[in-house]
């Protein structure tokens, strides 16, 4: 069974999408809803379409709704998820963000035929309105390496499917100065964990104003303190900087 992990904060508008890609999946699955301290009708917005859908949820998925006592931000959200998964793998969605509607079916069986951990995949980008921006971000390998991932972080965490036991021994954190996600990935690529990825489009990424993906200058910065808590000393953290952003240009470039 694969674990579906919905971070929410804010986003009232969007999840709903990200709910129903959640829910077309064909594979065996429970989704886990944890809502951040929203100030919006984010968690009103989930609870009602469970509640109007139960006659057709209910013997289908079982959908989880937690909210959280206190505002905990993204990465221990996103670890709560991952105690609670009754999951052989967990999938991490991000509220504003969609899923093809076989990307876990597809995933699933990728992970097991190479023998992997985590399993991502290519991701297209999409505006607020859900349109297509014309752009798609992807890696040209089948199986990334730590090499490959100290030059960029070539895993998406809302195309992530990975074992649990895996993210359990590798917790989520720093993610208010770095990236709690990129972080995770190193450290787990650095214990000898096997990463592969499908280079299809199976995640419509929501590029959304103001977010730490679009203020480039705050990625770059942020990308730096992440090599820095994965262990990597200042000057090699330094060094590694501008491979990091030469990918960054290039991956960004229209294909």
């Amino acid at each position: 069974m694969v674990s579906i992990i919905i971070p929410l904060y804010n986003a009232e508008s969007y999840i709903l999408d990200a709910l129903r890609s959640a829910l077309v999946q064909e594979v065996d699955k429970e989704i886990i809803v944890i809502d951040d301290c929203s100030t919006d009708n984010s968690l009103e917005t989930v609870l009602d379409y469970v509640k109007n859908n139960h006659n057709v949820l209910k013997d289908k998925t079982r959908i989880i709704v937690r909210k959280n006592s206190e505002n905990l931000g993204v990465a221990k959200t996103r670890n709560l998820g991952v105690d609670i998964a009754r999951g052989e793998y967990v999938a991490y969605l991000d509220a504003d963000d969609m899923w093809t509607s076989d990307k876990l079916k597809k995933q699933l069986e990728f992970i097991k035929t190479t023998n992997s951990d985590i399993c991502t995949s290519s991701r297209e980008m999409i505006d607020e309105n859900g349109d297509a921006l014309g752009l798609i971000i992807g890696f040209d390998k089948e199986k990334i390496t730590l090499k490959d991932l100290k030059r960029s972080n070539h895993i998406n965490c809302s195309a992530v499917l990975a074992k649990r036991e895996l993210m359990k021994k590798y917790p989520m954190k720093h993610d208010r100065d770095a990236h709690e996600d990129y972080y995770t990935w190193l450290l787990c690529l650095k214990d000898g964990a096997r990463a592969c990825n499908i280079n299809e489009p199976l995640l419509k990424y929501r590029d959304i104003k103001g977010s730490k993906s679009h203020n480039k200058l705050k990625a770059a910065l942020m990308t730096f303190k992440t090599y820095r808590y994965a262990g990597y000393g200042f000057l090699r953290a330094l060094l590694m900087m501008p491979a990091y952003m030469a990918n960054g240009v290039r991956k960004h470039k229209a294909k």
